[in-house]
C-alpha cells in the first residue's frame, strides 16, 4: 500500500447534495430538542487520542460506527462493533488485517483502495474511526475529494500507527473501545495484556542472551523491499535490543536488488506474509544463510493492533529466536 494510492470514487452523481441536505437534517433534529444545552451536557461523547491530540465530540454516545478494516480488528475484540468496514485486506471471509471482526456483520463500503460514499451515507454515521493522514484530518488513503466528502457525512475520529510504538497504538484502540462500550476488563482481555507483557519480557531476555543478533524484514518476490526501523514492529524489536539490518531509506521500505541481499548479512529473516510462501522457491531467498537455517519468521506491518494478536506473532518469534544462531560473526 502506497500513500499515494489514488481513491475510486464509487458514489453516483448528486451526492454532494445529499451530503449537504444530510447535515442539515442533523442540526435541525439537535435544534428542536428539548432544553438542548443541558441534553448536551449530559450525553456528549467526546475520544482524545494520544499522537494526534485531537478530540473528537460529538452530542452522544456513537450509535452507527464506520471504521477501516485494522481499526474493525482492534476493537472487536472488545466487543464494540461497527456498522460499516473499509480499507485494505478486506475480503468477504475476513482477512488478517480484520483479525477476528466478523465481516459478514458488517456492511462493506470498498474494499482495498475503493471507497463507496452512496453505501457510507446509507449507514447515517455518527462517526468515522481509521488510521489517520498527517494532520488527522481523514483516512491516511484518501484523496482530497473523498476526505472531503466523507468527513462532510460524519466526523471523523484518527488513529495513527505510522511511527509510533507498538505498545501506544494498541493502548489507544483498548482506550477508544472503552469510551465507545467496549469491555476492556473482561477475563480474556486481562489475559491477553498479561501475556503481551510477559512475551515483551521473554523476547528482552532472548536479546540480552543474544547481543548483536541480526534481523532483516524482507517483502517482495520479483520487486525487494526491505522494511526500516520506522515501522512500529521492527522499532519495537530494536527497543528490545536486536538489531535490525538492511539499506536505509526515509520511506517505511526500502527498495533492494536480489544480488545485493548479501551485502546485508542477517542472522534471522522476517518474511512478509502477503509474499512469504512465493519467495521461499527464489534462488536467492533459499540460499540465504537464515534462510537454510530455517530461522524465518513471517511477519506483516498492518497485523492487528490487539495484545492477542501480537501475543500469537510474539510466540512464533520466540519459537525462532530463542533457538537462533548467530551466522554472520
Amino acid at each position: 500500500m502506497n500513500g499515494s494510492t489514488r481513491v475510486k470514487l464509487l458514489a453516483t452523481l448528486g451526492l454532494a447534495a445529499v451530503i449537504g441536505l444530510t447535515s442539515c437534517g442533523a442540526q435541525s433534529m439537535s435544534s428542536t430538542q428539548d432544553d438542548p444545552s443541558s441534553k448536551a451536557s449530559q450525553d456528549a461523547w467526546s475520544f482524545t487520542d494520544s499522537s494526534y491530540q485531537k478530540t473528537t465530540t460529538l452530542e452522544q454516545a456513537p450509535d452507527s460506527i464506520v471504521v477501516d478494516s485494522y481499526s474493525a480488528a482492534a476493537l472487536w475484540d472488545y466487543g464494540v462493533r461497527p456498522t460499516g468496514v473499509f480499507g485494505y485486506g478486506l475480503t468477504e471471509d475476513g482477512g488478517l488485517s480484520v483479525g477476528n471482526a466478523d465481516v459478514s456483520q458488517m456492511t462493506i463500503i470498498g474494499k482495498d483502495a475503493e471507497f463507496n460514499l452512496e453505501k457510507l451515507l446509507s449507514l447515517d454515521p455518527d462517526v468515522i474511526i481509521g488510521y489517520g493522514n498527517a494532520e488527522g484530518t481523514g483516512w491516511t488513503w484518501w484523496d482530497e475529494k473523498v476526505q472531503s466528502e466523507a468527513t462532510s457525512t460524519a466526523p471523523y475520529l484518527p488513529i495513527k500507527s505510522g511511527g509510533r510504538p507498538v505498545k501506544a497504538v494498541i493502548e489507544d484502540y483498548a482506550e477508544l473501545a472503552k469510551a465507545l462500550g467496549g469491555d476492556t476488563k473482561s477475563a480474556s482481555a486481562v489475559q491477553d495484556k498479561k501475556e503481551f507483557t510477559d512475551r515483551l519480557s521473554t523476547l528482552k531476555e532472548i536479546a540480552e542472551q543474544k547481543p548483536g543478533l541480526k534481523i532483516i524484514a524482507l517483502n517482495g518476490y520479483d520487486d525487494l523491499y526491505v522494511g526500516q526501523k520506522t515501522i512500529g514492529q521492527l522499532a519495537l524489536l530494536e527497543d528490545l535490543g536486536f538489531e535490525i539490518t538492511g539499506p536505509t531509506d526515509t520511506s517505511a521500505w526500502a527498495s533492494l536488488s536480489w544480488e545485493k541481499v548479501g551485502d546485508f548479512p542477517a542472522d534471522v529473516v522476517l518474511s512478509y506474509s502477503g509474499t512469504a510462501e512465493q519467495v521461499k522457491d527464489h534462488p536467492v531467498f533459499s540460499s540465504l544463510p537464515a534462510v537454510k537455517a530455517q530461522q524465518v519468521v513471517e511477519w506483516d506491518d498492518k497485523r492487528p493492533y490487539t495484545y492477542g494478536s501480537y501475543v500469537q506473532w510474539f510466540d512464533q518469534l520466540i519459537d525462532v529466536l530463542q533457538d537462533a544462531k548467530a551466522l554472520n560473526s
